[in-house]
């Protein structure tokens, strides 16, 4: 074998490699039966979950909601100086909304006209011109929506949800599926719950050293020593953990890590350390002392002693009580700072309503120098420091690193409440049976097509039937390689996209075989006849599959849901295939006529 061919020959089995990797969860996760997959370890189940092609909402069944954004309504919420010309007016947009499937803001402008309304006198903080108003109203409408996902998206997370799908939907709708969940009653009450937004005060140090004393003599079965005297005194929490002290191997302690000033759990002990805290006589220690733990909302990753990369949470001693909730917080807005060392970074800037305001300062003033953590659905986003009393409502959070996080940190602040009310207007069960029913026959289908084509294509083509039955045959392994990469979710017309890139194939491997037919009935050398025939076929390939390929981009960009699934499959399909004919074949067809002088080709 000369080098040009070894060289491919690696590429080729490089790239089969990976992908018999990418696809190994998957294919290990499907062969376990339910007794294996409980005997499993935590890590392995998480491991084989993240990595394996994760079904859709057709295929594993599960819940499908659509809910609709009431718009009339945000507009009376966001209108000032009401009358009664408005209160008509408003009337007669909800009923013709109702009856009619035009665009919302459409309609909102010709109704505005033809009763000629001033809408300034209603909105003049959204501009001085009707297009200014309702080109403002519209961003309202969006950042509503964005709200209300990302409320949705909190409590489907913890609702233990694999692979939600949350899309907006129009300008007024958000679809929700909710693969592998049967109990609609729940789903219900999650979607069109609040979240909740609470600040609290985090407790200081000595209170917390005192807790952690407490907690570990509770759960633990032996006469523990907590903490040795020196660190009696200690005032900064990570002295506690450092690695100058001795700390005993303590139930609760010992899983608790020193991040700066915070205390944090290691990703892989957050379980224990949970079952910890949920025992009733700690639960009954917390309640009796006014506190709670809590953990920060996303992992950060922490070096350790050894120099090592760990994924930790950061946890939270606070109060018990919130000092306030998120319904005094009228708005939350990014902004650009203008003075100190912080010009032109990222803030938030946040506005209270009276009581709120009022409250604020009353808590702001006791607390000086005291952290105060932002909680959402049990969560904690940051837990700044107090520096001075804060009047009038509005407050400032610095630090942030990019605009984008900023903006997270204000939608969270404005997800207080549903900034708008919702409906379910459409809701569908797909029963588990439907789903197993569909990936059976789905299955079947590509086999049977897949069967079919070979044996067709074996006995037209002979033993170069066998190359492309190959071709073929890996081609599936690596697009589905490939959907396990990335994490894709399969539905039904992803199958149909599987079963579409067989076809499309074995399109490319019969150009290339009839023009290699065309090149040995010329009287061409095998070798020739080869070379020939790949060259004048590889145009049409590419032609054929590019056009296909802006195809699939287009219903990915403009398509939702199973649309966006079928064009990634159809994408990927083309890809694959284009590389299993092209680069796999010709280099089979090489590695034949290179080890002997052929005469005749079996095409």
């Amino acid at each position: 074998m000369n080098n040009k061919l070894r060289t491919r020959l690696l590429l080729i089995l490089f790239i089969f490699g990976l992908g018999i990797y990418s696809l190994w969860p998957t294919i290990k996760y499907q062969l376990l039966s339910d007794t294996e997959k409980n005997n499993l370890s935590k890590d392995e189940v998480e491991y084989l979950e993240k990595n394996t092609i994760k079904q859709g909402l057709d295929l594993k069944g599960g819940i499908y909601i659509v809910l609709e954004v009431d718009l009339p309504q945000l507009v009376n919420n966001l209108a000032k100086n009401k009358d009664k010309k408005f209160d008509i007016f408003l009337n007669d947009l909800k009923d013709g909304y109702t009856n009619n499937s035009v665009d919302f803001f459409e309609l909102f402008d010709s109704k505005a006209t033809n009763q000629d309304l001033k809408l300034p006198r209603y909105f003049i903080t959204y501009g001085k011109t009707k297009d200014q108003i309702i080109e403002q109203l519209q961003f309202e409408a969006n950042d509503s929506i964005n709200r209300i996902i990302e409320i949705i998206q909190n409590r489907v997370d913890q609702f233990g949800v694999s692979e939600p799908t949350i899309q907006k939907q129009g300008n007024d709708r958000v679809m929700i599926e909710l693969a592998g969940i049967q109990d609609s009653e729940r789903a219900r009450g999650l979607l069109q719950s609040t979240a909740l937004l609470e600040l609290m005060i985090v407790k200081d140090v000595e209170s917390t050293n005192t807790i952690i004393r407490q907690i570990d003599n509770l759960s633990s079965s032996e006469n523990q020593i907590g903490i040795k005297s020196q660190n009696d005194n200690a005032t900064n929490v990570g002295d506690l953990f450092s690695s100058d002290n001795e700390v005993n191997d303590l139930q609760f302690s010992s899983l608790l890590l020193g991040v700066g000033n915070d205390l944090a759990v290691d990703e892989e002990n957050l379980e224990q350390l949970n079952s910890i805290l949920s025992q009733d006589n700690v639960k009954q220690l917390l309640e009796a002392t006014g506190s709670n733990f809590l953990f920060s909302n996303t992992s950060k990753t922490f070096l350790n002693d050894f120099g090592e990369e760990e994924e930790v949470y950061i946890i939270y001693h606070l109060a018990n009580n919130a000092e306030l909730t998120g319904g005094v917080i009228e708005n939350a807005q990014v902004r650009l700072s203008q003075s100190g060392v912080t010009a032109g970074q990222p803030i938030v800037q946040m506005e209270m309503n009276s009581a709120g305001s009022r409250e604020w300062a009353r808590i702001t003033g006791a607390n000086i120098k005291k952290r105060i953590a932002i909680v959402l659905d049990k969560k904690v986003h940051m837990a700044p420091v107090i520096n001075s009393q804060i009047f009038g409502g509005g407050t400032v959070i610095e630090g942030l690193d990019s605009v984008e996080e900023a903006e997270d940190i204000a939608i969270v602040l404005r997800a207080g409440a549903l900034p708008v009310p919702v409906t379910i207007i459409d809701q569908k069960i797909v029963g588990p049976s439907l789903g197993a029913d569909s990936v059976r026959q789905g299955t079947s289908s590509i086999l049977i097509g897949l069967v079919l084509v070979i044996l067709f294509i074996i006995f037209y083509y002979r033993m170069s039937g066998f190359i492309a039955s190959f071709s073929l045959i890996w081609t599936l392994i690596l697009l589905l390689g490939i959907l396990a990469l990335l994490q894709a979710t399969l539905t039904l017309p992803g199958i149909a996209g599987l079963i579409l890139t067989v076809g499309m194939s074995i399109d490319a491997n019969v150009i290339i075989f009839e023009r290699i037919r065309e090149e040995l009935r010329k009287g061409k050398t095998v070798r020739s006849a080869i070379d020939a025939g790949y060259q004048r076929a590889i145009t049409t390939i590419v032609d054929a599959n590019l056009t296909t390929g802006i195809a699939a981009g287009i219903l990915y960009q403009y398509g939702t849901g199973p649309i966006k699934g079928f064009a990634t499959v159809l994408f990927w399909g083309i890809v694959v295939s284009m590389f299993t004919a092209i680069i796999v074949t010709r280099f089979l067809f090489d590695f034949t006529t290179s080890r002997k002088n052929l005469e005749k080709l079996s095409i």
